[in-house]
């Protein structure tokens, strides 16, 4: 492989686009996305090319990996399509990539005192580490999406005499102010109602996580192991699935196992706060992307999927499939 290449392996989702090829311009740096390449499983990779022959910016790779998703700095990638459907379908789009990468670049060149910088980087260290992790530390990597939403809400409070913790979610100021007037709209305001609704419901849940496991603790405490089986239940009727489900899906006795079972879910469910988050601090109110099944609790199966880990093939099937 020359130096100005790097092949990226997706783990969670397929990439689709309407070309084969996307071009953009990074920090005065011409980046070609090649989709479709024999050195990778379709829809389940990616190579960059840098036009100049250096090599590729770690940045680049970083603020690609924000908008996909997908950890595509890891210099020690394989191959490993087991659990490509979960996300479902990603759409990447040169017109929207570029849009991105210009409010990254804006990001990057910001006036800001130094305290404020490094927070600012924090939070995209912390998100960078946890989607590294991915699905194999869950849920111990929640904790990191948390630390990154953390580090947000500080650097919008913009000031050195307070620190805010995630509990305190003053993160939500990056979002409040563009939902007011959108409320005003008579014919958005029950679906801006519900959508605000439904998140501060995942964040709250997305705390009592991060305190049974990542920090405090708490799953000692008999009342903080009950407030956890009914906030994941909770969750899985916010998901779509029937109460009986749910009770049936999450018990006091065996927590620990059911929250391991369904470490996908709860993975998206850190992956698209922290992402949505990121995106409202660079400015954006629209148009931000999110892969068809980042908001369900479970993925996108296809029985006639192959999928590859080391060298070995095998496909995959749910209880319906033959």
């Amino acid at each position: 492989m020359a130096l100005h290449e790097k092949i990226c392996h997706l783990r969670y989702c397929r990439l689709i686009s309407k070309s084969e090829s996307v071009t953009v311009r990074f920090e005065n740096t011409e980046y070609r996305l090649l989709l479709v390449d024999e050195r990778f499983p379709s829809q389940k990779g990616l190579t960059i090319l840098r036009s100049d022959g250096e090599f590729i910016s770690p940045d680049f790779l970083l603020w690609l990996s924000i908008y996909i998703g997908e950890d595509l700095l890891d210099p020690f990638q394989e191959v490993d399509t087991r659990f490509v459907w979960h996300r479902g379908y990603f759409s990447i789009g040169e017109k929207d990539l570029q849009r991105f990468l210009h409010a990254a670049e804006r990001a990057l060149h910001r006036s800001w005192p130094a305290w404020k910088r490094d927070l600012f980087d924090s939070a995209l260290v912390y998100f960078s580490g946890a989607i590294r992790a991915g699905v194999n530390y869950m849920p111990i990597n929640l904790g990191l999406f948390a630390l990154s939403l953390e580090c947000l809400g500080n650097v919008r409070y913009g000031k050195r005499d307070k620190h805010f913790t995630f509990g305190d979610r003053h993160f939500m100021n990056l979002l409040t102010p563009r939902l007011a007037p959108i409320k005003r709209d008579p014919a958005k305001k029950l679906q801006v109602k519900a959508f605000e609704k439904r998140l501060k419901s995942d964040l709250d849940f997305l705390n009592h996580l991060r305190n049974a496991f990542y920090g405090h603790s708490l799953l000692h405490l008999a009342v903080d192991r009950r407030r956890l089986v009914d906030e994941l239940r909770k969750w899985a009727i916010r998901s779509g699935c029937s109460k009986k489900f749910a009770t049936l899906s999450f018990r006091y006795a065996r927590v620990k196992d059911d929250i391991v079972r369904e470490s996908f879910g709860l993975y998206k469910l850190g992956l698209r706060l922290n992402r949505l988050f990121i995106f409202l601090a660079l400015g954006f109110s629209a148009k931000i992307p999110f892969a068809t099944h980042d908001f369900q609790m479970f993925g996108d199966m296809r029985n006639d999927e192959e999928s590859e880990f080391r060298g070995m093939r095998m496909r995959f099937s749910d209880s319906s499939g033959t």
